[in-house]
C-alpha cells in the first residue's frame, strides 16, 4: 500500500501544472468539468447567509474545484497527497480575491484511506472528484478510503466520488491508438494501468463495481454520471468546432447534460462520477460499525 501512495504521490508531483491545465486542455477534459459542475449544482445544498456549507475536497490536487466552490460561497478543505499539486493550490489560493481565500479552511496533506485530521461528520458534503478513488488499486484500502469518506460527510448528506471506467478504457485504444499497450492484456485481467503524464498506477471500475462498492460500504448510490457525456470519445477537432459555435454549442450542450446520467451514456464515458448518500438513520450494526 505504502509503495503504491508513493507512485502515485510521484507521478502527480511529476508536472503538476499539467494537472492545473487538465480541464482546460482539450475538447474531453472540457466535457468532464461541464458534467461535473453540473452535477455537483443539482446536488449540492445551496449556501445562504443562514446556511453556510463546508465541503471537503479529497484528493482536490492544484484546487480547481476547491477555488471554484469558494467562489461560489462555499466553505472548502482541500486534501491531496501530492504536496507539489498542493503547493500549487497555495498559489492560486493565494492570488484569488479576499472572499475566496477567507472560505478556504485547510489545505492540507493526506490520503482518502485516513482522514483522522478530520471530525466524524464533519462536512455538508464530500467530494472525491478526477478518479482519485481509481488511485487505490488495492481492494482493501479502496474500502478504508469508502468507509472514511463516509465517516467524515454527516448523515443524509451526499458524497460526490468520480473513477476511471474501464469500458471507457477499451474505448480509447481506438480513439487514442497509442494507449492500447497501455491498457492490453492486463487491463480485462486485473482492472489497473498507468494513467497519465507520470504514469500513476490506477485502477478501473466498471458501473456496477463502483455502485456495489458504494452500497458495501454504506452508502446510498443515488445517481450515476458519465462525466463525457454524448461526447464520449469523439473527434476532438468536431467537438473543439461544436463548442466554439455559437449557434450549435447551446443546444448541443443541453442535450449533454439532459443525458449524462442515461445509462446508456454511463456505461461509455472516460469518467464515472457516483452521487451517493450517507444514510440519515444509522439502523444496522453494519451501517454502525463504519459510521
Amino acid at each position: 500500500m505504502k509503495d503504491t501512495l508513493a507512485q502515485v504521490r510521484a507521478a502527480y508531483d511529476h508536472d503538476p501544472e499539467w494537472e492545473w491545465r487538465r480541464l482546460e486542455s482539450g475538447a474531453q477534459y472540457r466535457l468532464e468539468h461541464l458534467v461535473t459542475m453540473h452535477a455537483l449544482k443539482r446536488h449540492l445544498p445551496v449556501v445562504t447567509p443562514d446556511r453556510p456549507c463546508h465541503l471537503l475536497d479529497a484528493g482536490g490536487g492544484p484546487g480547481r474545484y476547491t477555488l471554484t466552490l469558494a467562489a461560489r460561497g462555499y466553505t472548502m478543505s482541500l486534501l491531496d497527497l501530492s504536496p507539489a499539486l498542493l503547493a500549487l493550490a497555495r498559489q492560486h489560493i493565494a492570488e484569488s480575491a479576499p472572499a475566496v481565500r477567507e472560505r478556504v479552511s485547510a489545505v492540507v496533506e493526506g490520503s482518502i484511506t485516513g482522514l483522522s485530521r478530520f471530525g466524524d461528520a464533519q462536512f455538508d458534503a464530500v467530494l472525491c472528484l478526477g478518479g482519485v478513488l481509481s488511485h487505490v488499486i488495492e481492494a482493501a484500502p479502496r474500502r478504508q478510503a469508502l468507509a472514511e469518506l463516509r465517516r467524515v460527510v454527516k448523515p443524509g448528506t451526499f458524497l460526490f466520488i468520480a473513477v476511471m471506467n474501464r469500458l471507457g478504457a477499451y474505448r480509447s485504444t481506438v480513439q487514442w491508438p497509442s494507449c492500447y499497450t497501455q491498457y492490453f492484456p492486463h487491463l480485462p485481467e486485473t482492472g489497473i494501468a498507468a494513467i497519465g503524464p507520470g504514469g500513476a498506477p490506477t485502477y478501473y471500475f466498471l458501473p456496477e463495481e463502483l455502485v456495489a462498492s458504494l452500497a458495501a460500504a454504506g452508502l446510498e448510490p443515488v445517481r450515476l454520471y458519465g462525466c463525457n457525456g454524448l461526447g464520449a470519445h469523439l473527434p476532438e477537432e468536431h467537438l473543439n468546432a461544436l463548442m466554439a459555435d455559437p449557434e450549435r454549442w447551446p443546444t448541443w450542450r443541453k442535450q449533454l447534460l439532459d443525458t449524462c446520467d442515461h445509462p446508456s451514456i454511463v456505461g461509455v464515458s472516460n469518467h464515472l462520477l457516483a452521487v451517493a448518500r450517507r444514510p440519515a438513520q444509522l439502523t444496522t450494526r453494519r451501517d454502525t460499525e463504519l459510521g
